[in-house]
């Protein structure tokens, strides 16, 4: 069975016990700074995003929270070029790639004191992204800049991993910071995959959110 395979069960089984039970839970809505490692970066350049979401049973040990978001990376590296004949594909040394997700997360809070605590989560989601050249054209239309064989979808299984803080205010309100690995399934946020390694490409997101106190 496939790590993927096998993280999507053990979401199943571990759904429900950490979204139900107590009634306190959190809505979060803030910004991030995003960037990412491919073939055009190595997490060299950072854009802005904004992601909402909700955390379930905010006083557990084990917890989870549903999460959503958009958001920017980018990557130039004018020196990625093959040296190609005329008419036979040439990689794109430019990407700005806009991107969506959702994800569920199972948090585990490893420290709490008083209004303070930490906290570890590793989640599983779906991410659509769109990698455009330096002109605004969508770079998955544009096959001279891949081999003739390669395709792929623009979207992609993630299985994000954050290490985060929070504090809460007396009034129940508070802030989040977050720092998270999205793990992606794909090669192709910068659309190239067989011109460069053979790793998947990846995101680093650094969250900062606002928490407002939601009593279902």
């Amino acid at each position: 069975m496939s790590l993927y395979l096998k993280t999507i069960f053990f979401f199943i089984i571990l759904f429900p016990s950490v979204t139900f039970g107590q009634k306190e839970s959190l809505i979060a809505f803030g910004g991030s700074a995003n960037s990412y490692r491919g073939e055009l970066s190595n997490y060299g350049t950072w854009s802005g995003g904004v992601q909402v979401g909700l955390i379930f049973n905010k006083k557990k040990k084990l917890s989870g929270s549903l999460q959503f978001g958009l958001g920017t990376v980018s990557g130039s590296d004018r020196s990625f070029a093959l040296q190609t004949n005329a008419g036979e594909p040439t990689p794109n040394t430019f990407t700005k790639t806009n991107f969506s997700f959702v994800n569920y997360a199972a948090r585990f809070t490893f420290l709490r004191k008083s209004s303070f605590s930490a906290y570890v989560s590793q989640g599983i989601g779906f991410m659509r992204f769109n990698p455009k050249d330096e002109f605004g054209d969508n770079l998955i239309d544009q096959d001279t800049t891949r081999p003739p064989d390669e395709e792929y979808r623009n979207i992609s299984l993630i299985l994000p991993t954050s290490l985060g803080a929070v504090y809460l205010f007396e009034n129940g309100f508070g802030i989040n910071l977050e720092s998270c690995l999205m793990n992606t399934a794909s090669d192709h946020i910068d659309n190239i995959a067989q011109f460069g390694d053979s790793k998947a490409d990846n995101l680093l997101s650094t969250r900062l959110t606002l928490l407002i106190p939601f009593n279902r």
